[in-house]
This record gives C-alpha cells, sequence and structure tokens, in this order.
C-alpha cells in the first residue's frame, strides 16, 4: 500500500533527525515495533528519545519482552548498530513520535473516521452519552486512540481500529 492509501503522519528517523536529537541532549532512544497500514510486519519501528536515563527506563518498563529496546545516541557502538538499518535499502522504516504539524492529525482523523467509527460500534462495549470523543495520542511509543463517552473512557491501539 502506497504512503497516500494509507496515511501516515510521522516523521521519518533519519540520520539528520538522530543528529538534532544528540545536539539538543536527547542521548536515550526508546526504539519499538511499529504496526501500521502499509508498513511490513516485522519492519517498522517507533522511536521516542529522552533526555534522562530515568526516563527512558521507564518507558522501557511498559514494553512486554521483545517489544523494544534503549539505545545511547552518545555511545558510538550503538549508533553505528542503528545507522546502516535507516537506509531505505535496509527494508525497515523508523519513525518519529509526531507529525509535522497540526494538519496532520485533523487529516488523520478524516482518512480513518469511517473505520474508527465502526470499530466504536462493533467492538466497544460503550454506551453513547452524547456523542464519542477521540483523542489521538502517543503513550509510552504507542499510538493509541482515547476513546471518551460521558465517564466511559478506553484507550486502543490506533492500528486496532484501522486495520
Amino acid at each position: 500500500m502506497s504512503r497516500l492509501l494509507t496515511y501516515n503522519p510521522f516523521e521519518p528517523l533519519d540520520l539528520p533527525f538522530i543528529e538534532m536529537l544528540v545536539q539538543r541532549r536527547y542521548y536515550y532512544l526508546i526504539l519499538q515495533v511499529f504496526r501500521y497500514p502499509g508498513v511490513h510486519e516485522n519492519k517498522g519501528f517507533m522511536a521516542t528519545a529522552y533526555q534522562t536515563l530515568p526516563e527512558a527506563q521507564v518507558h522501557l518498563a511498559e514494553l512486554q519482552q521483545g517489544e523494544g529496546k534503549m539505545l545511547q545516541l552518545d555511545h558510538p557502538e550503538h549508533r553505528d548498530r542503528l545507522l546502516p538499518l535507516l537506509d531505505p535499502s535496509s527494508g525497515y522504516q523508523f519513525f518519529y513520535g509526531t507529525t509535522p504539524d497540526a494538519i496532520a492529525g485533523k487529516t488523520l482523523s478524516q482518512v480513518y473516521k469511517q473505520k474508527v467509527n465502526g470499530y466504536i460500534k462493533s467492538q466497544l462495549n460503550m454506551k453513547n452519552a452524547g456523542g464519542f470523543e477521540v483523542t489521538l495520542k502517543m503513550i509510552h511509543g504507542r499510538f493509541m486512540a482515547v476513546i471518551t463517552s460521558g465517564e466511559q473512557r478506553r484507550e486502543v491501539l490506533f492500528y486496532e481500529m484501522i486495520k
């Protein structure tokens, strides 16, 4: 599937982005499996950067066994392992958990609106208390949909809603 058909709004992780993170002292990088339409199974990864080791360790502790790992960008051996994988010819795709602008989030909501509505109606056991509000956000490197209606709240992996 092409990027246009699936609409992936996330920033690609590349060498200039890595250099920008290091410049800003975001040395701790959590890389974890990223599932999304148009990204081949076990070939997509989402990156989240932290300035301190304790912050990165909290994120890492939230992941399941084999879901991700931490790299230190200020360690040459860690960077040397990562950089060849960033090359498009490697077959891997790396993204950073941000979108280029606010318009991307709105576009994402519009592109997948029908699938999201269908998922809410068929998969979630939630009563409609004045409508459903869907907020998309990154939670520990996972792209989540937070669905609320009245006092009810559910968090669902966005990929599960749109696959």
